[in-house]
């Protein structure tokens, strides 16, 4: 019987931590890729008629907007029926979608998906728009300050320094300058004097740590930022 109760315990701590994480970890105020309320609707009323290989699953707990909006109707739906099946089902949705997390790569930081298979890309943003331009690694003290990104397939977003052209750019992210973990390329645009640098980018093979991004518009130079991944 104790041992039942520990059980009890564990699993509603990893309840918890999955709603925790999701209602805070996950910002997307653009609401981009979300299902829309009529699928959390049926999620949160009808969960059946939702398979676990549905990706939109994967975009909810990877989105705090959607994650409220799915919690604000179950508490409606409670109040109106004053039923405990609701309560249940749910809780059974989460333990569901938790374990489609774990099959299809593993919780990792509690609640981030290998950025492989059909999950939704995650938003991310690194705001460089008041940094130092650095042609080697940055000191210690820069590294304190960096940027943080998580792990997973990213639509990334770099506000680059002031003054910055548009126009094509090369990004890595470094352990060691002259040795790319990660490459990619983008296309830069000027707005309201922001110059953005948007790319898809996959982090999900990183260990979690702190790296060097390096920038160029053309070679041989590189613009080197601390950054951290989580």
């Amino acid at each position: 019987m104790a041992d039942e109760w520990q059980a009890e315990g564990e699993e509603r701590e990893l309840l918890e931590l999955l709603a925790k994480s999701a209602l805070n970890d996950y910002p997307n105020p653009e609401r981009i890729g979300c299902p829309g309320h009529e699928f959390l609707e049926r999620l949160a009323l009808h969960r059946n008629t939702i398979p676990l290989s549905d990706p939109r699953l994967d975009h909810i707990v990877h989105c705090s907007p959607c994650f409220r909006e799915l919690t604000d109707i179950r508490r409606t739906a409670k109040r109106k029926r004053r039923g405990a099946w609701i309560g249940v089902a749910i809780a059974a949705a989460l333990i569901l979608i938790g374990a489609g997390l774990w099959i299809t790569g593993g919780l990792r930081s509690i609640g981030l998906l290998s950025g492989g298979g059909i999950s939704t890309p995650m938003v991310a943003e690194i705001d460089l728009q008041n940094a130092s331009r650095h042609r080697g690694a940055p000191s210690q003290s820069q590294q304190n300050g960096s940027s943080t990104i998580p792990r997973g397939r990213l639509e990334l977003t770099i506000l680059l320094p002031f003054g910055s052209d548009g126009g094509q750019y090369d990004v890595q992210i470094f352990k060691e300058i002259g040795k790319p973990l990660i490459t990619s390329s983008g296309n830069a645009v000027i707005g309201n004097g922001v110059t953005r640098l948007t790319l898809s980018v996959n982090t999900s093979s990183l260990s979690p740590g702190s790296y060097l991004l390096g920038i160029r518009q053309r070679p041989p130079e590189w613009d080197f930022s601390a950054i951290t991944i989580r």
